[in-house]
């Protein structure tokens, strides 16, 4: 069966980029972008980037600010060069489905027309139509976050919050990333629409919206302040605020109770590990110890194994 076109319909508008050269496509494609939130912007209103904050994002929408160009930078020109590659090795691994490249397009949800998706590929299968394609390439230091601790396959929640973005805009039920995490192969993570999730996704980036249409700009972070006011100006005010007593004693408390908890924590993992020894794991009553060997496939280093040490408790079968 042939893969439907894909129009404007009930749920989402698409807004296609017609213009002569990449570089004309590119500026309407930001300028568009301008207009709402993208799925790109998700990780930070979410507070799941580290490079961002909600505060910084607001003074580039609001135009206090200029997004930064980062495409000269090399993670950026290589995911730019491999992403063409990830969508024809996708192609090549799953003929059944059919996929397009997205970057042409802009989708607009009816339901919130701030929220906008800019998908890297549109896939259509006959048994659940249309889907998501995520292209990414991982940096060496990251390419852990595509790990869980018993080393299977996830997506790092920075690029989940992403998609989620676009299940919310497009009223679809699945996608999956092809990503290049530095091993012999491309992996696939696929993944589910949880209406939780798009809830959560939905509700925060229309809370930011709103921030930009009041031009009140969101709660400050630690981040925000380093940058604001790199130089302290040299004097110790004296103020009288119960509030800031308390912060302070929360702070000291909790970091020596962390420190302690560290070393009680570090103390107890290498009894257990001794405990277990050469086997897979224990159990006693409902508790359960293991301590497994996990391969991980060459990339940057030699291909290597290591044990990774998890505790859990077993919870009672409910028979009724």
């Amino acid at each position: 069966m042939k893969r439907p076109a894909l129009r404007s319909n009930d749920v989402f508008d698409v807004v296609r980029f017609r213009q002569r050269t990449r570089a004309e496509r590119e500026a309407a494609w930001l300028a568009e972008r301008g207009k709402g939130v993208g799925g790109s912007d998700m990780s930070t209103i979410l507070g799941l980037n580290k490079y961002q904050t909600p505060y910084s994002l607001w003074l580039e929408k609001t135009g206090r600010s200029e997004h930064e160009d980062i495409s000269g930078r090399w993670p950026v020109i290589k995911g730019n060069v491999l992403e063409g590659e990830l969508r024809r090795w996708f192609s090549r691994r799953h003929p059944e489905i059919s996929l397009t490249n997205g970057t042409d397009m802009s989708l607009i949800s009816l339901a919130h027309p701030f929220l906008r998706a800019s998908l890297d590929g549109v896939i259509w299968s006959e048994d659940r139509g249309f889907g998501v394609l995520e292209c990414k390439t991982a940096s060496a230091y990251r390419a852990a976050d595509w790990h869980a601790d018993d080393g299977s396959l996830k997506a790092p929640d920075y690029y989940m919050a992403q998609v989620t973005h676009y299940l919310a805009v497009t009223g679809w039920k699945y996608g999956c990333f092809v990503a290049d995490i530095g091993e012999s192969e491309p992996v696939e993570v696929w993944f589910e629409r949880d209406e939780d999730d798009i809830k959560t996704v939905v509700d925060a980036a229309e809370a930011f919206w709103e921030f930009i249409q009041r031009d009140e700009p969101p709660e400050l972070t630690g981040t925000d302040v380093d940058e604001l006011y790199p130089q302290d100006d040299g004097d110790i005010e004296l103020i009288d605020s119960d509030l800031f007593k308390e912060m302070s004693a929360t702070y000291l408390r909790l970091s020596n109770q962390l420190a302690s908890l560290k070393a009680q924590k570090e103390k107890v993992g290498q009894d257990l590990k001794v405990f277990i020894g050469e086997h897979k794991g224990l159990k006693s009553g409902r508790w359960q110890a293991t301590y497994t060997t996990t391969h991980y496939k060459e990339s940057v280093r030699k291909a290597f194994d290591a044990r990774r040490l998890h505790v859990s408790e077993i919870k009672e079968k409910n028979n009724g």
